[in-house]
């Protein structure tokens, strides 16, 4: 080998093994990232419906039966609601499952409620909150559909719930939901 080309390679060989030595930085360590802060909602007005309800509402001529269980969810960011509507009459022959949730979001300074059931129905209404004993819930769907919801506290064991729901073809019903706290 020439001379000249072993100075090259050896030269060539040197710069590579440099590059790979790892660099030791006299630079402070990278700050530990801020914790965001979790603010939680105050639940406080709505904490009585944590429990068990038995609900009933008037639905073709007859009362229907209703179970709903709230709980605290999501690290105590959201109140989730778990309704089961045994089968009804001959046209409904299923139980509905439905899940449900209530929340707060503090930009829009508006409650938030959304839900979803096993037989596609879905919704979410905002309020602004407790007015006295009552609290409205408004929403519309992008199915066009819309409802609103006013919601009375009888006591810490009684609710009444003057639903108004309008579906896409703008056809209207009513119908008060009664429910008792059984646990």
């Amino acid at each position: 080998m020439k001379p000249w080309i072993a100075v090259a390679f050896g030269s060539a060989v040197m710069a590579m093994a440099i590059s790979a030595t790892p660099i030791v930085s006299a630079a402070a360590p990278a700050p530990a990232p801020t914790p965001v802060p979790m603010t939680k909602p105050d639940f406080s007005s709505v904490m009585f419906l944590v429990g068990t309800w038995s609900c009933t509402q008037p639905l073709r001529g007859k009362p229907r039966p209703e179970t709903d269980v709230y709980s605290m969810a999501m690290d105590g960011m959201w109140m989730m609601q778990q309704t089961t509507a045994p089968p009804f009459d001959q046209y409904r022959t299923y139980t509905i499952n439905g899940t449900g949730y209530i929340g707060y979001d503090p930009v829009a300074k508006l409650w938030i409620q959304t839900g979803v059931d096993n037989g596609g129905g879905y919704g979410i209404q905002t309020s602004p909150g407790w007015q006295a004993n009552m609290i409205t819930w408004t929403g519309k769907n992008p199915d066009g559909s819309s409802a609103t919801d006013v919601i009375t506290k009888v006591s810490d064991t009684e609710t009444s719930d003057a639903n108004t729901a309008t579906d896409p073809q703008g056809n209207t019903t009513s119908r008060t939901i009664r429910c008792t706290k059984s646990s």
